[in-house]
């Protein structure tokens, strides 16, 4: 089996969890769909092209930052006294209200990530490839401003090995629950289709995956089998 493999730096980043608000919360390292978000747009995809991804990496520390939050209500009218400004709605057919204020953010620091895609369709490896190794486009994980430097593109070959003894994971990584690794659990999303709701609207529906953290430094027992590329990084995917 062969993957693309991508080494990535972030100088910082924030993977949004989603329903945090007060505070915006980060994942330790990209769920799945913003990897493979970020890879349709280098390739230049129009729609989904199936593909499994595995995500692994480290950070430095976790700093809290304050960035512009602003909040409306679809429903309530520009009020000068109460809004920051006001949005002309075609729906509404009135100006929105909307508040402006500061919130804190979590960023991780000095991120250092290693991406491996594997698409269902053998004529996108090849895309994929091209697209990361030469990027017609900045490239972006978590916020817009969170800007990628790719340090290196290759095809890998990935090939199952049984440990003859204990290893030490290098970085962490998202190990898919059934595997029982890691600690703590995430439900993350994958992929999306579009679900209509009514005449000319549709909402994303979120393909989930349970996955668990496997951190820096956890121990995989001899007799385990695991997936490696030719470079002996872990692979796990999903």
């Amino acid at each position: 089996m062969k993957a693309v493999k991508i080494k990535l730096y972030q100088d910082k980043a924030n993977y949004k969890v989603p329903r945090s608000f007060q505070q915006k919360e980060s994942y330790p390292l990209p769920p799945f769909s913003t990897v493979i978000g970020m890879v349709h747009v280098a390739a230049g995809f129009k729609e989904y092209h199936p593909m499994n991804v595995s995500v692994a990496g480290t950070s430095f520390s976790t700093v809290n930052d304050l960035y512009n939050r602003y909040e409306f209500n679809g429903s309530e009218k520009y009020d000068p006294k109460r809004h920051s400004f006001g949005v002309w709605s075609p729906t509404k057919e009135k100006n929105v209200g909307i508040t402006r204020g500061i919130a804190h953010i979590n960023l991780l620091t000095d991120v250092h990530l290693t991406l491996h895609i594997v698409p269902d369709k053998i004529d996108d490896l090849e895309t994929i490839y091209k697209a990361l190794k030469s990027p017609a486009q900045f490239l972006a994980l978590g916020r817009h401003e969170d800007i990628i430097m790719i340090e290196g593109v290759s095809i890998v070959e990935l090939r199952e090995v049984t440990l003859t003894a204990d290893y030490d994971a290098k970085q962490a990584i998202w190990s898919p629950f059934e595997n029982g690794f890691g600690g703590t659990t995430y439900e993350l999303n994958k992929n999306y289709t579009r679900k209509p709701v009514r005449a000319n609207f549709t909402q994303r529906e979120f393909v989930k995956k349970m996955v668990a953290y496997v951190g820096v430094g956890y121990t995989f027992p001899a007799g385990t089998k695991l997936l490696f590329d030719t470079d002996d990084d872990i692979v796990f995917l999903v």
